[in-house]
């Protein structure tokens, strides 16, 4: 049987854009229908979009002058946790309906990830491969609404931003997730590998104060400085509050481990900076790309607070490690393992019993990404040894 035809189907980049927009638009609507019937307590009702609301309302409260960073449970389920300039630029979301409304935020994150990883820099095949890989990940975020989407995608466009010396962009790209989730800004460390440093610094510094002031277009400067108080309190007390899908919830699941939180995230960080050692590996591209594969899982494995819907940040890091790099059978199982148990062990492939007594109580989902971030870290450590 000639299955090329077949192949060469599946391989255009047009069909798939297709099935990503199409996937968005399907769950939006089907959470818009639903309605308000998601219950969180005995009294208050929410919606199945109940994440775009939080950003919708967040705009509205940095207007009229409210803390952020406090409940309205007339509202919305859970607190709002970005930055005020991310409030600000959901303006133009904010006043249209929110069937509109969530479909269009569903479609800039998918669009933001699709074309990350279209353009990356190493090309087709690789690409194709890569956006069929992470297609599960993608549906579990949007059903979600969530933002991880479009984190995933601006992290990887700076990724080949950095190979193409387009500083500026990359430095765009970078800082504009600091501004929507903190955490994106370990992303900077990758100026390590490239010349024209201090460049790169000064845009990161421009488009900073550019995105920080930015909010001043709808509140004062005192009630901007104030909601950047709120902000930076809220994240200092976030931090102990749960486990999550992360290392240290596996450690906590697997083995009763209840402290220690802090020193795992500095000894994580540590494993993350060692390959910064080896200057000798710095113009070898798959030494970068596998550090930055690792960085993309790192942020997941060592996020307190990581959910299912987050994975697609560590999974496109999966995603562009598997794709480039030399095939062995090592490798090729450790795909596997990270497609069965990361990304569809919280589908109904599995049947809810398996799900709700192994896979979620014991963090599985996080599991092969552990696995993975280790095996990067050694093999980019043993490879630095072999040529400093």
């Amino acid at each position: 049987m000639n299955t090329k035809p077949l192949l060469n189907f599946f391989s255009k980049p047009k069909l798939i854009l297709g099935l990503y927009i199409l996937l968005a638009v399907i769950f939006s609507v089907l959470n818009h229908k639903k309605g308000q019937t998601k219950q969180f307590s005995p009294t208050d009702k929410y919606t199945h979009y109940n994440n775009y609301v939080i950003f919708k309302y967040a705009y509205f409260n940095l207007k009229e002058g409210k803390n952020l960073y406090i409940h309205y449970p007339e509202k919305q389920w859970d607190l709002y946790k970005y930055s005020p300039s991310f409030a600000a630029a959901m303006l133009a979301l904010a006043y249209i309906p929110d069937w509109l409304g969530l479909l269009l935020w569903n479609l800039i994150n998918v669009l933001v990830l699709f074309y990350g990883v279209r353009y990356f820099i190493k090309g087709p095949p690789h690409t194709i491969f890569m956006l069929w890989f992470i297609f599960n990940e993608l549906v579990t975020s949007v059903i979600n609404s969530q933002s991880n989407l479009m984190i995933a995608g601006l992290l990887v466009a700076a990724f080949s931003f950095f190979e193409k010396d387009k500083l500026h962009w990359a430095a765009l790209c970078i800082i504009s997730t600091f501004y929507i989730k903190v955490f994106g800004i370990l992303a900077c460390l990758l100026f390590l590998f490239y010349p024209n440093k201090g460049k790169f610094v000064l845009w990161c510094a421009v488009w900073s104060a550019i995105i920080l002031i930015f909010p001043l277009l709808f509140t004062t400067p005192n009630l901007l400085f104030w909601q950047y108080q709120n902000w930076l309190e809220l994240l200092a007390n976030d931090h102990s509050g749960s486990y999550g899908y992360s290392f240290m919830g596996v450690l906590h699941t697997w083995f009763g481990v209840n402290s220690g939180k802090d020193l795992l995230v500095i000894i994580g960080l540590i494993g993350l900076l060692i390959p910064f050692i080896f200057i000798g590996q710095f113009k070898n591209f798959q030494y970068r790309l596998n550090w930055f594969s690792a960085m993309l899982i790192w942020l997941v494995i060592f996020n307190h607070k990581a959910e299912s819907p987050t994975f697609i940040i560590a999974f496109t890091g999966i995603a562009l490690w598997v794709f480039t790099s030399p095939k062995n059978k090592y490798i090729v199982f450790l795909a596997v393992l990270a497609f069965v148990f990361t990304s569809l062990a919280p589908t109904d492939i599995f049947p809810l019993s398996i799900r709700q007594s192994f896979f979620e109580p014991y963090a599985i989902k996080a599991v092969p990404c552990i696995i993975i971030w280790l095996h990067l870290t050694f093999d980019l450590i043993k490879k630095g040894l072999q040529k400093k």
